[in-house]
């Protein structure tokens, strides 16, 4: 008996249905034609081969989709981490004076160079003395002649002394001696005082640095007029050591109070500070003055630490970022940022347990320490938490960890963001 096939049909995207409809059985003065019937059988053929082809595709697809996703996994830690606390702050000189003309006077010359440093007792600006010189030459001829007269009224009340005790002079002749030895010792005293005036005058024509320091710009130059009423000339500001001012909040000073820091017999805070390119200075530096005032609109108190300042690193008025750490640690468990997310409930992080399922653990977020955070609660040291392809990953998924630099990385690092539960 001769079966023939009529037609295949495909049925859907992931199935194959054949169906075969059979036909009457010729009778046996109806042979089918020979072309007919080899057609018939190479298409049979073609066709349980395509089915069979997508049979083991479709076969294979469930597999496929059945493999769990690689992530990254980083361990919890236990180590010992610093507490500290991040502030700006402002440096400031230790002194810092605007130089004044004390005198009148043409500037003669000029003893630096703009933005040098500059040692204590050097010259910085010299005005012509010669006025000031002339001054007290005046003066010391007219002391010369004072203490002549001088000299010759003690004479005088000697003489009018010996007359009176002899009792051939009256007392009032003796008394207007007296009277002009002392008028004359008064004009001397006078121009004494205006010798030393004078002195001083011609010792502030040179103008010298008060202390060891950095000079400023200035406007001034050989041959310009300098008084009293030109204002500042140059202003110089000490270099090494030098301070560091910055606000803080009253309730985390209050909090260092209570946990004894940086108190006699408590546990010392460290200072260091970060220049505004993020260079970390590498001097320490050490609190000296915690102003006793709260400054009212701000609740902050102002703090002031001293920082050595050997380089001239350290500028009058630079802004930095202060951090004071205390610098007996206490235990910690901390994770990478990236492994911390967030959603409505708060943090949490993804943990790779047993059977490599994924466990959503709440936790505790502390603080920044660096690249990692500080957390408690949830977590055990040692357990694998997830730090990439945390978006491949599902509370009660399975996943394939790795060490977080060898899995495979896609997008962004998971974020603290938030994620559908």
């Amino acid at each position: 008996m001769g079966i023939g096939m009529r037609s295949f049909w495909l049925d859907g995207a992931f199935g194959i249905t054949s169906r075969l409809k059979w036909q009457p059985k010729p009778k046996r003065s109806q042979a089918l034609p020979k072309g007919n019937a080899t057609a018939k059988c190479q298409s049979l053929g073609t066709g349980l081969m395509l089915a069979l082809s997508l049979g083991v595709v479709l076969h294979a697809a469930p597999v496929m989709a059945q493999q769990a996703p690689v992530v990254g996994t980083t361990a919890v830690v236990s180590k010992d981490i610093a507490e500290s606390a991040e502030f700006t702050g402002r440096v400031e000189a230790v002194d810092r004076v605007d130089i004044l003309a004390r005198v009148s006077g043409f500037l003669l010359s000029v003893g630096f160079q703009e933005g040098q440093r500059v040692a204590k007792g050097q010259t910085l600006f010299e005005i012509e003395p010669d006025s000031y010189k002339a001054d007290i030459a005046q003066i010391e001829g007219q002391i010369g002649s004072a203490q002549a007269e001088k000299t010759l009224a003690d004479l005088e009340v000697a003489r009018q002394q010996e007359l009176y005790d002899r009792k051939v002079s009256a007392l009032n002749i003796l008394q207007q001696a007296q009277a002009q030895q002392g008028k004359i010792a008064g004009q001397l005293q006078q121009l004494q005082g205006a010798l030393q005036n004078a002195e001083l005058n011609l010792s502030y024509a040179t103008i010298a640095a008060p202390f060891d320091g950095r000079v400023g710009l200035t406007d001034m130059s050989i041959g310009a007029f300098v008084s009293p009423q030109s204002g500042a000339l140059v202003t110089i500001t000490s270099v090494d050591p030098i301070h560091v001012t910055f606000p803080v909040p009253e309730a985390e000073l209050l909090n260092y109070i209570a946990r004894g820091t940086g108190g006699p017999g408590g546990p010392p805070l460290g200072v260091h500070i970060t220049l505004s390119n993020g260079q970390v200075y590498p001097q320490a530096g050490a609190i000296e003055v915690v102003d006793p005032q709260v400054q009212e609109g701000t609740d902050t108190v102002r703090v002031r630490a001293t920082f050595p300042n050997p380089d001239g690193l350290l500028r009058d008025g630079q802004l930095v970022r202060v951090t004071l750490t205390q610098d007996a640690g206490t235990q910690s468990l901390t994770v990478p940022a990236q492994a911390l997310q967030r959603d409505q409930g708060g943090y949490f992080v993804l943990v790779v347990g047993p059977e490599n399922k994924v466990e959503k653990r709440v936790v505790t977020f502390g603080r920044l320490a660096g690249a990692e955070v500080v957390i408690s609660g949830g977590v055990r040291a040692g357990e694998q938490v997830i730090t990439e392809g945390a978006q491949r990953a599902r509370p009660g998924a399975t996943v394939t960890p790795q060490p977080a630099s060898a899995a495979p990385v896609t997008g962004s690092p998971s974020a603290p963001t938030k994620t559908a539960e």
